[in-house]
């Protein structure tokens, strides 16, 4: 009986032993932790400066410049660059007022009368006074034919040696074409900007006072160093001064707010207080030519040797010229440059144009085949093609951008394509192939070069000669992003070496963000939006009209 007893004791404590514990886990269970499940893909946070978003817009990200640690500044717009602000198809005018063929001898008078002609003619309403149209042939022309009025085009009938095609006889140097406005004389009253430190890429910042300043206004942003910063990038050594440059980048007011102000195009030059910050003051630029084009022809010089430099220097320069442009036009055996533009020269476009085997000294100051000098912002040189040049896509002292050059190719070059001296800022090489490609210290080259470049960004771009080199000046940033190249040099920004990146072009997408698609075809080939056009412009070599099929 006792056995029975103690049994059903056993049996009874075994029962309340495993019903306690299985209470007692449920109570542990009743609020169990959160534990977050760890996603099969985990989204990837983008660390390029620039990418393409899910939804195949761009984003950015931001950056702080060399010797600094504040990340503020981005990789500035660049879609504005190019005729009427970039997205604008070039006009095709219709009115040809006036038609020429070649006569023996020489053409200047001809040429120039007509354009006369149709200079003192009442423009259209887009700004058009009318086409010159000038058959194909030769023409002799003793010296430089002169555009100073808008909307005057000048037109021939094919850029190969059996279209249109002006020789320039005139032993000394000089330009073929040249079209020139007026520089406007302006009183400067300045004020000053109060922010800190503009970083690159911004649209605004505070001014002291914002008395006569209104949405719309043209003003000067103007930045205005101090000696700090020349000491900081140890320019002074050849020769730099503060004041020497102070640099004016135009803009458009495009909103007033108390005392801040938004502009239309984005800063590529930071402007800070510890060096010197800056100032704007309103402008009124009312006599630059505008609606201007050099279409459709060859250009090309006498020489007597390959170093001779008693000829023609440069077949087309655009001065104080805004919204104009040049299409279609090869040149050849010029010393300096096919297309040269220069001071207060805004929003061109330069497009599938060649310049061919330069004739002079392999030197400094020569073989400059595409070129931008002094204040010259917002133009386009797309789909060009350079032989036997030296520095073929390339700015000189103290250019402020943005500027773009997209989709060019440079072959048997002889020096570097990129910023060349003093200073250049806001550039963007888009999808270029060249020999060297570089922005650096040039140091005591030339009268003392120093820093070619500042804000100059190499996208997807391709060397083919010994090196590509970025290097960046104290406050500033250079970039190499997707870019290919036998070697990789300096200290710059780089990404994705000896890889391209998407987009395939900053600038495009960058037009198209802003714009939308169609503004994307208004300005490039079909080829151009297929992909590369190095291959193309390879076989064309500025052989008559750049065929896509």
């Amino acid at each position: 009986m006792k056995f029975i007893y103690y049994l059903f004791f056993i049996l009874f404590a075994l029962t309340f032993l495993s019903c306690k514990k299985k209470t007692d886990i449920i109570k542990k269970t009743e609020n169990p932790p959160v534990i977050p499940e760890t996603p099969l893909n985990p989204p990837i946070v983008p660390t390029a400066l620039v990418y393409l978003k899910d939804d195949g817009t761009l984003g950015y990200n931001f950056y702080a410049n060399q010797g600094e640690e504040n990340k503020i500044n981005v990789i500035p717009d660049f879609s504005m660059a190019g005729y009427k602000g970039g997205g604008v198809a070039i006009p095709n005018v219709t009115e040809v007022k006036k038609t020429l063929s070649p006569v023996t001898g020489d053409n200047l008078d001809q040429i120039q009368n007509a354009i006369n002609e149709v200079e003192a003619l009442t423009p259209n309403s887009n700004g058009i006074r009318g086409v010159i149209l000038l058959t194909s042939g030769n023409y002799n022309v003793s010296n430089t034919i002169n555009i100073s009025k808008s909307g005057v085009i000048l037109r021939g009938m094919g850029q190969g040696s059996n279209g249109t095609v002006l020789k320039a006889t005139k032993t000394a140097q000089h330009t073929l074409i040249n079209i020139k406005g007026i520089a406007t004389s302006e009183t400067r009253t300045l004020k000053k900007i109060t922010t800190p430190y503009v970083a690159t890429g911004k649209r605004g910042f505070k001014i002291e006072s914002n008395a006569g300043i209104a949405a719309g206004d043209k003003i000067m942003v103007y930045r205005t160093p101090n000696q700090l910063w020349i000491d900081d990038l140890q320019m002074g050594q050849y020769g730099w001064t503060a004041s020497s440059y102070a640099i004016g980048f135009e803009r458009k007011v495009t909103d007033v707010i108390g005392d801040s102000i938004s502009i239309d195009g984005p800063v590529v030059d930071p402007m800070q207080t510890k060096y010197g910050g800056g100032s704007v003051y309103r402008i009124n630029p009312t006599q630059r030519v505008s609606n201007c084009g050099i279409e459709n022809m060859r250009l090309t010089t006498v020489y007597t040797g390959d170093d001779d430099e008693n000829h023609a220097w440069v077949g087309i320069e655009l001065e104080q010229a805004e919204n104009c442009w040049v299409k279609q036009v090869t040149g050849q055996y010029f010393g300096y440059a096919c297309v040269s533009i220069s001071a207060g020269s805004y929003f061109n476009t330069v497009e599938e144009c060649a310049m061919l085997d330069p004739k002079s000294q392999t030197t400094g100051g020569r073989k400059y085949s595409f070129n931008l000098e002094g204040a010259a912002s917002f133009n386009l040189f797309q789909r060009c093609f350079t032989k036997g040049g030296r520095h073929d896509f390339v700015t000189g002292s103290r250019v402020p951008g943005p500027n773009v050059f997209l989709d060019c190719l440079a072959i048997e070059t002889t020096s570097d394509t990129g910023p060349h001296h003093r200073w250049a800022t806001g550039l963007l090489f888009d999808n270029i192939s060249a020999g060297q490609i570089r922005v650096q210290d040039r140091g005591a080259s030339g009268s003392g070069h120093g820093w070619s470049g500042a804000q100059t960004l190499f996208f997807n771009c391709k060397s083919s000669r010994a090196d590509f080199m970025v290097n960046s000046a104290m406050g500033s940033m250079n970039w190499g992003i997707g870019c290919i190249g036998l070697s990789q040099l300096g200290t710059g920004y780089w990404e994705s070496w000896g890889k391209n990146v998407s987009p395939r072009s900053l600038y495009l997408s960058q037009l198209k963000d802003r714009l939308g698609a169609q503004a994307v075809n208004n300005v490039t080939s079909y080829a151009q939006r297929l992909g590369s056009m190095e291959g193309l412009l390879r076989s064309w070599a500025g052989n008559g009209k750049l065929r896509e099929e």
